[in-house]
């Protein structure tokens, strides 16, 4: 006698609600006298970039302005990963130090370039389980020493009050 196929359950989908984020933020970079980064992994005076790793502060800030107000900081790592040119990857929590998402971080990843796009690859607080992109482009430079870049961010997320489950 044949084994019957298992029976198929029908279940209600019980998926939180999602909320889009569009935000235009700007990365804030020095690397000069007060510098907000620092190279932690240097290379030999006459090697190649490639392997070369520094940390981050970069102050997040709500206009493309070097005097703007901080909203957050893009904490984490930057190495030199390309060999035949300049190309860093990074990986960095940006952490919202003011405003709606005061708390909340966006995990970002991928390669640093004058211009580009970033993963969002996780968040925390009210932006938990987000997914999306950043791109960004230079919009101004200081000399070398200082850089704006514009980030658009977009992302799903998944606030916390929607993880409540109902009846429980």
């Amino acid at each position: 006698m044949a084994t019957p196929l298992p029976q198929t359950y029908l279940t209600q989908c019980c998926l939180p609600c999602e909320k889009e984020l569009n935000l235009v933020l700007y990365l804030h970079q020095v690397v000069g006298p007060n510098a907000n980064q620092k190279t932690i992994i240097p290379t030999k005076p006459g090697e190649s970039l490639f392997g070369i790793t520094a940390v981050n502060n970069w102050a997040i800030v709500d206009a493309p302005d070097f005097k703007a107000k901080v909203v957050g900081h893009a904490q984490g790592i930057h190495v030199m990963a390309d060999q035949p040119s300049v190309g860093y990857y990074n990986s960095f929590n940006l952490a919202f130090v003011e405003g709606s998402f005061k708390g909340a971080t966006l995990q970002v990843m991928g390669i640093f370039n004058p211009v580009g796009e970033w993963a969002i690859i996780g968040g925390t607080g009210e932006l938990t389980m987000a997914r999306g992109t950043i791109k960004y482009k230079v919009l101004q430079e200081s000399a070398g020493i200082e850089s704006i870049r514009e980030l658009i961010i977009r992302a799903f997320y998944t606030p916390p009050s929607a993880l409540v489950v109902q009846g429980a």
